[in-house]
C-alpha cells in the first residue's frame, strides 16, 4: 500500500479525521515525552522520600493515569495478565469497528483493512525490523504453534527450553512429543540464578547433536526472570539451532530491539504490557530463518490478510496501532526506566517484610517490571484473595503472588500494597 493511500485510509476514520480530532489525538501522542517528563513530582504533588528521590525518573503520574479507564480506587499490578488499554485507544478500535460496518465488504476489503495492514509497518518500527518479518497475530500462544508447526521436526529430534515456561509456549512442543516423537529436554532455572552465565551454562551443558530448537522465555511469567536472549542465541547459532523466544511479558515494559536480541522467532501479546485490545499480537520471523520455518498459516505471506490467514478483527488491530503510538509517544526507554523504579521500591518494600521469599532476581540485567514472592505460612491464593478485598490485585504463581508494575502505577500504588502484606504478614 502506497503512503497515499495509507494517508486516505487514516483519515477515512472519524478519530483520525482533522475535523472530528485527528491533530488532538496524534499530536498528544506526540507530546508523551512532555506527559510524563512533568515536573519531577510524584503523586498529588507529594514529594517522594530523599532516597527514593535520588533515582526517580520525572514522570507525571497524574496525567499518565488519566489515559487509562481503570476502576476508581483500583491498584492493578496485574499487567503480566492482561493489561488495560488507554481511553484513547479504545476509541480508535470503536470508531474503526463503526466505519466498518457502514459497508462491511467495502471497507473490509478497502480502507479498513489497509489501516490494519498498516500496523504491520508501526510494528516493525516498534521492534526494529523489517515489515515483511512481522506478522500480526491473536496472541502468543498461537504465534508459537505457527512457529512449532512451521519447523517441520522429525522423530528424534530435540527441543531444549526451561521449567519456568508458561503452557502457552511449550505446549506446541508436547504436541509433537506426542504425534511424532519429538524430544524435549527441561532445564531447571534457579529461582533466582546467580548471573547471565549461569543460565547460558545450563542450557549449553543440555545440547545434543540432535537439539534442533531452543525454546525459551524473554522475561519469565512466574518470576519476571530476565534470560540473555543475545547470549542464547550465540549458543543456538554454535549448534545451527533455531532460537524461538516468547516474548509475552517484555514488550511494552522493556526496551527491545529483536535485532540485538538476535534471535529467529520472537512472539508477543499485544494485550499485556503494550495495553492493546484483547487478542492481538505480533510475530516476528527473522528473514535468515524463514526458509527452515514454513508454517501453513504464511502460506501466501505476512499480510494481514491473505488466503491462508484469512479475516482476522480489523477494528482491535487498529488499535494495537494506536497503542504503539501511545508507547512510541511517550518513550520505551522512558516507560521500562518507570516501570524499574517502582519494581526496585516493591523489592526493597519486600525484603523488609519477614519470613518473606522473593524469587525474582535483585536489581540489574536480570530484573524485569515483575516481582514474585511468597509469604510463609500463606498461600499465594489467601494473599490475594485478602489483596483483592482492598482493590489491590495480583496474579497467584506457584512460588506464591506476582505483582506487575507499568506505566500506570505510581508509589501510591506500591505503598499501599506493601501496607496491606505488613498487615498480613503481622
Amino acid at each position: 500500500m502506497s503512503r497515499q493511500h495509507a494517508s486516505a485510509a487514516l483519515e477515512s476514520i472519524p478519530c483520525y479525521s482533522k475535523r472530528v480530532g485527528r491533530r488532538r489525538f496524534l499530536c498528544q501522542l506526540g507530546a508523551g515525552a512532555a506527559v510524563v517528563a512533568g515536573s519531577g513530582f510524584d503523586v498529588g504533588g507529594r514529594q517522594p522520600t530523599v532516597a527514593a528521590a535520588a533515582r526517580r525518573p520525572q514522570w507525571d503520574s497524574r496525567a499518565v493515569q488519566s489515559e487509562f479507564g481503570l476502576q476508581e480506587g483500583l491498584v492493578y499490578m496485574n499487567n503480566g495478565t492482561l493489561g488495560p488499554v488507554p481511553k484513547r485507544v479504545i476509541e480508535t478500535a470503536t470508531q474503526a469497528w463503526k466505519e466498518l460496518e457502514l459497508n462491511p465488504a467495502g471497507n473490509g476489503f478497502g480502507a479498513t483493512l489497509q489501516m490494519a495492514e498498516a500496523v504491520r509497518k508501526k510494528a516493525a518500527d516498534y521492534f526494529g525490523c523489517d515489515e515483511e518479518e512481522i506478522v500480526i497475530m491473536p496472541n502468543t500462544t498461537q504465534s508459537m504453534n505457527t512457529v512449532a508447526q512451521g519447523c517441520h521436526l522429525a522423530t528424534g529430534d530435540r527441543v531444549l527450553t526451561t521449567d519456568q515456561e508458561h503452557p502457552g509456549g511449550f505446549r506446541c512442543w508436547e504436541y509433537y512429543e506426542k504425534r511424532i516423537g519429538v524430544e524435549i529436554d527441561r532445564v531447571p532455572i534457579p529461582t533466582p540464578p546467580k548471573s547471565e552465565a549461569e543460565i547460558v551454562d545450563l542450557l549449553a551443558a543440555q545440547m545434543t547433536p540432535r537439539t534442533k530448537i531452543i525454546s525459551v522465555s524473554h522475561v519469565t511469567y512466574t518470576t519476571g526472570l530476565r534470560l540473555p536472549i543475545a547470549k542464547i542465541s550465540e549458543l543456538a547459532d554454535a549448534h545451527n539451532c533455531l532460537l524461538v523466544v516468547d516474548g509475552a511479558q517484555a514488550p511494552g515494559a522493556l526496551n527491545i530491539n529483536v535485532r540485538e536480541l538476535n534471535c529467529d522467532t520472537y512472539a508477543t501479546s499485544a494485550h499485556k504490557w503494550m495495553l492493546a485490545p484483547k487478542g492481538t499480537g505480533i510475530l516476528y520471523i527473522n528473514k535468515r530463518a524463514a526458509d527452515r520455518i514454513d508454517p501453513l498459516l504464511l502460506q501466501d505471506g505476512n499480510r494481514f490478510y491473505t488466503a491462508t490467514s484469512g479475516t482476522l478483527n480489523m477494528p482491535a488491530v487498529i488499535g494495537l496501532g494506536a497503542s504503539i503510538d501511545f508507547l512510541t509517544g511517550i518513550g520505551k526507554q522512558r516507560i521500562e526506566d518507570w516501570s524499574m523504579y517502582l519494581r526496585q521500591m516493591l523489592y526493597d518494600g519486600f525484603r523488609a517484610v519477614p519470613n518473606t521469599t522473593i524469587v525474582s532476581p535483585e536489581s540489574g540485567p536480570l530484573a524485569s517490571p515483575i516481582v514474585s514472592a511468597g509469604l510463609e505460612s500463606l498461600s499465594g491464593g489467601d494473599v490475594a484473595g485478602e489483596l483483592k478485598k482492598q482493590d489491590i490485585i495480583v496474579k497467584v504463581v506457584k512460588y506464591g503472588n506476582r505483582i506487575s508494575t507499568h506505566l500506570y502505577n505510581d508509589e501510591r500504588d506500591v505503598e499501599k500494597l506493601l501496607a496491606a502484606v505488613k498487615k498480613l504478614r503481622a
